[in-house]
């Protein structure tokens, strides 16, 4: 016998050595599975494992009560339902949208409103 084919005859012992092996470890992990689940974790689409438990659909829910229209006042709280029942339309000269010079706010004397970037600071 050469030496490759004595080479060849230790490769092929240990390649059923390790064969063996895991096929004793797998079966020693599916004993060690939980009973009935065969699949094992699943995941979702983005890797995320997906917790077992009932399906959204037959999740039992809270029954909901109805509540009064929103712009219905409450009995509990009258003064503060009276206050925001209504929008309140603008004053008379006051025009929607229309900024008025005095609620602009005017630079102060000596400061620029829009200062050069690259100026050096002073």
């Amino acid at each position: 016998m050469s030496f490759i084919d004595k080479a060849k005859q230790i490769a092929d012992q240990a390649q059923k050595k390790i064969e063996e092996t895991q096929k004793q470890f797998n079966n020693s992990q599916a004993e060690k599975a939980a009973p009935g689940s065969s699949a094992g974790q699943r995941f979702d689409a983005n890797g995320r494992p997906i917790a077992d438990g009932p399906p959204a659909a037959q999740t039992p829910t809270a029954p909901v009560e109805p509540t009064a229209a929103p712009g219905a006042a409450s009995a509990a709280e009258p003064e503060i339902a009276q206050g925001v029942a209504q929008p309140q339309p603008p004053a008379a000269g006051e025009a929607i949208g229309d900024p008025s010079a005095e609620s602009l706010a005017s630079p102060k004397d000596g400061i620029d409103a829009s200062p050069d970037p690259f100026k050096p600071i002073q």
